[in-house]
């Protein structure tokens, strides 16, 4: 009798899963990594270091390029949004810089360059948006004592002189410009709040998180100069306010474009 009722539920069981063919069961996907890279170009050059580059009459040479990537989100194909947490990244290419503060407190930071950033726990899906914000948020920039992903003074990305209070540089990309005999260094450095700034970058066609290893984005350093005369404004900073607004937003709707799906 034991036998017979334990066949018939397993048999009861059975009919009830295979006549309702809608409710399928659906294995849940483990979140994954993706990339970011941001690729940094002169034009239709590769941006390089200590490399002569010919723009509108002019010679540009980069001894630096450094930004902060900050507060990634990626946008599904039925419009939800994933923050990716703490997500605060140094993008850079530099040769060793000098960050001592005094003659007697030596501190070097080693050369480096990194065009890629990993995104940790994505959830899988289709994503046809990416966006990000160029600098650093209020709730940071306004307190540097706070910390969050790769957020921190000690690497010079910060200015105690401007405006009264200590702040985080947004952007910073330096070198010397060369028109005919004429020669300068340039520094063109962003922060303050009013010029944290989002890119948003819609995709030609859905990344799906399963099959992609990730985006790639093309950072055209030359457009972040559009509608600037370097040579006649070799330092824009906080006492050029509007030059560096210009700045500011051609990182925001120039400079970036979207590039190719990284595979």
């Amino acid at each position: 009798m034991k036998r017979f009722l334990t066949f018939a539920l397993a048999a009861a069981l059975f009919s009830s899963c295979s006549d309702d063919d809608d409710n399928q069961i659906v294995t849940p996907v483990t979140p994954g990594e993706m990339s970011l890279t941001l690729d940094a170009r002169i034009g239709n050059e590769d941006f390089a270091l200590n490399k002569d580059f010919a723009v509108a009459g002019q010679t540009l040479n980069f001894n630096k390029l450094r930004y902060w990537v900050s507060n990634v989100v990626l946008v599904d194909t039925k419009g939800a949004e994933y923050k990716v947490p703490d997500s605060y990244f140094l993008m850079e290419e530099v040769s060793d810089l000098d960050l001592s503060g005094t003659i007697n407190d030596k501190m070097t930071y080693p050369a480096n360059k990194r065009e890629t950033i990993t995104l940790k726990n994505i959830p899988a899906g289709e994503y046809k948006t990416i966006k990000f914000g160029i600098g650093v948020d209020s709730k940071y920039n306004d307190n540097l004592s706070l910390r969050t992903g790769e957020l921190t003074i000690a690497n010079g990305m910060s200015n105690i002189a401007w405006m009264w209070h200590s702040s985080y540089l947004f952007t910073s990309v330096g070198g010397t410009v060369k028109k005919g005999a004429d020669s300068k260094a340039f520094t063109a450095e962003t922060g303050l709040n009013a010029n944290y700034k989002t890119v948003s970058i819609d995709l030609p066609t859905p990344v799906n998180s399963s099959t992609s290893k990730g985006f790639v984005l093309n950072l055209d350093v030359i457009k972040v100069f559009d509608g600037i005369d370097v040579m006649a404004n070799p330092a824009i900073n906080a006492m050029t306010a509007p030059l560096m607004s210009t700045v500011s937003t051609n990182y925001a709707t120039k400079a970036i474009i979207f590039g190719s799906e990284a595979k």
